[in-house]
């Protein structure tokens, strides 16, 4: 059995290696103004009657990391820098609907204006329905968005004439806290655990 044990207990403590991260986990809810913010929405459809969505998708934030052979213990590494400053929002139309959407901008409650026609796309894709899929890039940070709008101009479609609309945006962040192992496949991965930090407001 010492045989055993003893090379068992070697390994682990030369060839494991424990890493744990901590960061947040976020992102961008639409609601109405005279809605409760409790009530905010992930998915915006502007109009009822129209096949469009919006949705922001935030890229989750890594705030430390920390690594040790089996158990988690400091140092603990701010890593921080690696994070993307950047807010994605994603647009599901018709692909006769571009132009008519193309006014779409997002503003931020300092003023700052980003419409869609400006703003770089991260991907775009077209389905057999004539559906198309874009995923626009702004140059902001999902928490820079908290408290500020996203308004669709007027516009016309299908010789139907439809009003200017405008959603808050809520910036949502729940903490998160990751546990790892090197190699994997000896504990069968890791396990991470997240509690909600709280809307900004």
């Amino acid at each position: 059995m010492r045989a055993i044990i003893v090379p068992a207990l070697s390994f682990l403590l030369s060839g494991c290696v424990a890493m744990t991260t901590s960061g947040t986990k976020e992102s961008v809810l639409f609601s109405e103004r005279e809605t409760p913010a409790e009530n905010a929405q992930a998915v915006l459809k502007p109009h009822n009657d129209l096949p469009v969505s919006m949705e922001f998708k935030c890229p989750d934030k890594v705030a430390t990391l920390s690594t040790s052979y089996v158990v988690p213990l400091p140092p603990v590494i701010p890593v921080g820098f690696v994070n993307e400053k950047v807010a994605y929002l994603r647009v599901r139309m018709p692909e006769d609907m571009e132009n008519a959407m193309a006014q779409t901008r997002v503003v931020t409650r300092q003023g700052a204006a980003m419409p869609l026609s400006a703003a770089r796309q991260a991907s775009r894709s077209v389905n057999h329905t004539g559906t198309v899929e874009t995923t626009y890039a702004l140059d902001k940070e999902c928490g820079a968005l908290n408290g500020g709008v996203l308004e669709v101009a007027g516009f016309s479609y299908n010789n139907k004439s439809y009003p200017p609309s405008q959603a808050r945006l809520q910036h949502d962040a729940r903490i998160t806290a990751g546990i790892g192992w090197w190699p994997p496949a000896l504990f069968n991965g890791g396990h991470s655990l997240s509690g909600r930090d709280g809307a900004a407001r």
